[in-house]
């Protein structure tokens, strides 16, 4: 730990370097010149935005000196950022190239930068917005042969006063720090700056997030934290004390914008999309299915960079437009959702206040190496609906938005809006089919409401009658099964699938009832009440396993009843469905012995037994998917016992059956 230093400053005004003689008229005129900072600083994020860039830019600094002098690798760049919800405060601070006196008593005066063009804001504004737009601004800073703390206090409230109030001065402060990061770093600067009514935001607790994790995935959207080229070098440390005092902490190593495909089971880049799709056209012609790793996807993604984008997009290009991509050099990002609602429940899992939104769909204009502004929609003219399903980050180099955040020059928006278009409908509507399906038609209103019926009275006899047997003697493993031959009709499916189940081959299924006088065979429930463990994925210990996303977000629950239906064939499903007496909408989990080959006029089976599916799988031993061969949309899950005693047996040889029978 650093130890602490004295102050080895006198208090200084910072409109000193502006100005040699500060009269009234040319008080009045800084001032001026201040609130048009101020008041092109309109987002709720910009007191983050700048604070967490000039950290940025201080660690990049220090670590091109480092290098230039042979030490890069003794030096690790931190940036700490300290979220206060109590005190309504957030501190900033770097171990970067740090401050000395000079620069220290000129930085906060506007229009006076110290950077160069390539940093992440280099006109001057920023620590002008910092100092003077709120009314408690501490900055402190170490560097060989000098240190420093100051706060300066009441500076937008002075500018709001009348012309002959003093000027606020930054004074020395040698009180201890909010955060202790600071005195753990050998050089670097500290900034911390408090909230109050007058200041833009007024309380960092109005959005509701109370978690260090919640707001490292803010950050990494919102500020520079989401970098657009990463730095994977420099570790992001994020503290917040909530409003009863508690702090929670996280840890980053680099900079990166936030990504939902990253995070998601199954994802394709485009380009690969598109290059499988014209080989298997030219293979075999129009109207063969790719193999299921192109199917099914979470996200289509991609990126493209200037050079790229003139090759991908062509003719769709006008003269104008190659131009400012010639100058501009954009670098642009896209996710394609299966569905809307994947940024909606990425707000959700946020928990912050209701309606609240972090991540949207449509363009994320960027500059300086950082995301800028609010997402703009994607002017689709044609499948509008799609602009919902598309986030592009679109990085403009050689570009600096307007002062503050007044955003882009109209012909970069209006570039922006023309490529993401142009991609969308080309290029990523091409793909649409491979993605998962968002599908689904309600189904008849009379026939629902029986089906409802009967689990309301299943679930009555169920609380009033149960069955429970609890003994440590019963259930020991035996590891081989009782029924010595092949099934040869249903009834002989029915007892090996219970047998299953009860020998924890199957794991989660809870059978209701079945039932003989209703349209389908029986209720069940998948509990995911046993230890995670049990129910995860491993390719020798567990292969009928679910992914552990799946078991993450179902541990301890329990389903609502789901219709069961068993069949020694599928082919009987499928005869039952074509005379609709049965209607696969309605049913959950079907149990056969084998597939048959009716199923191949009308349908597509997705095979969960390969381990590049395992993510498609909802529950312990399904091991495939009945889908519509149009649009792959889910109809319902396949326990195929046949196929699935050969997986247990031979996973290796079984895995290779099955792409070739399935894909």
């Amino acid at each position: 730990m650093i130890g602490a230093r004295s102050m080895t400053f006198t208090p200084f005004d910072p409109l000193e370097w502006k100005s040699t003689r500060v009269s009234d008229a040319a008080l009045s005129s800084l001032k001026r010149e201040i609130e048009n900072i101020l008041s092109s600083y309109v987002g709720w994020y910009d007191p983050f935005c700048e604070l967490i860039q000039n950290a940025l830019d201080a660690v990049e600094a220090r670590m091109d000196a480092e290098a230039a002098s042979g030490t890069a690798a003794n030096y690790e760049p931190i940036v700490s950022i300290y979220v206060d919800l109590k005190e309504n405060l957030l501190s900033v601070t770097d171990n970067g190239i740090g401050l000395d006196k000079e620069k220290f008593e000129q930085f906060l005066a506007p229009n006076f930068s110290f950077k160069s063009g390539n940093t992440r804001g280099h006109k001057g504004v920023g620590a002008t917005y910092v100092a003077y737009g709120f009314n408690y601004m501490r900055v402190s800073t170490r560097v060989p042969g000098f240190e420093a703390s100051g706060r300066i206090v009441g500076a937008r409230n002075w500018l709001r006063s009348s012309p002959t109030g003093s000027n606020p001065k930054v004074e020395p402060d040698d009180s201890a720090h909010h955060n202790d990061a600071y005195t753990k770093v050998d050089r670097g600067v500290s900034v911390t700056v408090r909230f109050d009514d007058s200041t833009h935001p007024k309380r960092l607790d109005w959005i509701g997030a109370k978690t260090a994790e919640t707001w490292l995935k803010i950050l990494s959207v919102k500020t520079g934290l989401g970098a657009i080229h990463c730095n994977s070098r420099v570790r992001v440390d994020v503290t917040v004390r909530d409003a009863t005092g508690a702090e929670s902490s996280i840890s980053q190593l680099g900079t990166k914008y936030l990504w939902l495909y990253e995070s998601a089971p199954k994802v394709l880049r485009a380009r690969d999309g598109i290059k499988e799709q014209a080989r298997v056209f030219t293979k075999h012609g129009p109207g063969k299915k790719l193999a299921d790793r192109f199917n099914n996807l979470h996200f289509v993604y991609d990126t493209w960079d200037a050079a790229e984008l003139i090759e991908l997009l062509g003719t769709a290009l006008d003269v104008e437009e190659r131009a400012l991509i010639d100058v501009h050099k954009p670098v642009v990002s896209v996710e394609f959702g299966y569905t809307a609602r994947l940024w909606h429940a990425f707000n959700e899992s946020l928990g912050l206040r209701a309606g609240y939104r972090v991540l949207t769909s449509g363009i994320q204009l960027a500059a300086n190496n950082m995301p800028q502004g609010e997402p703009i929609q994607v002017p689709l003219n044609r499948n509008i609906g799609r602009q919902n399903q598309v986030h592009f980050l679109i990085h403009f180099e050689s570009y600096t938005p307007d002062m503050g955040r007044k955003g882009f020059h109209r012909e970069l928006t209006d570039l922006a809006k023309s490529i993401a278009r142009a991609i969308t409908e080309n290029h990523l509507s091409k793909l649409r089919g491979l993605l998962k399906a968002n599908t689904g038609v309600a189904p008849d209103l009379a026939r629902q409401i029986a089906i409802n019926d009967w689990k309301k009275d299943m679930m009555s006899h169920e609380s009033a009658a149960p069955l429970t047997l609890r003994s440590p003697h019963f259930f020991k493993p035996t590891e081989r099964v009782s029924i010595t031959s092949a099934p040869t009709r249903e009834q002989d499916v029915i007892a090996l699938f219970h047998q299953f189940v009860a020998g924890g081959v199957i794991r989660g299924i809870s059978v209701m009832s079945t039932n003989e006088r209703f349209t389908y065979d029986g209720l069940f429930r998948v509990s995911f009440d046993l230890s995670k463990d049990l129910y995860l994925y491993d390719l020798e210990a567990n292969p009928l396993g679910v992914s552990p996303i799946v078991a993450n977000s179902l541990q301890g629950k329990i389903t609502e009843p789901m219709v069961l239906e068993y069949k020694f064939s599928l082919d009987g499903l499928v005869e039952d469905v074509d005379a609709q007496e049965k209607n696969l909408k309605d049913i959950d989990l079907c149990v056969v012995w084998e597939t048959g080959s009716a199923f191949t006029e009308r349908y597509g089976i997705t095979t969960l037994l390969i381990p590049e599916n395992v993510d498609q799988r909802q529950f312990h031993g399904v091991t495939h998917v009945l889908t519509d061969p149009e649009s792959g949309a889910r109809l319902c899950d396949l326990i195929v016992l046949q196929e699935l005693i050969a997986s247990l047996n031979s996973p290796g040889t079984t895995a290779e059956t099955q792409r070739t029978k399935y894909e």
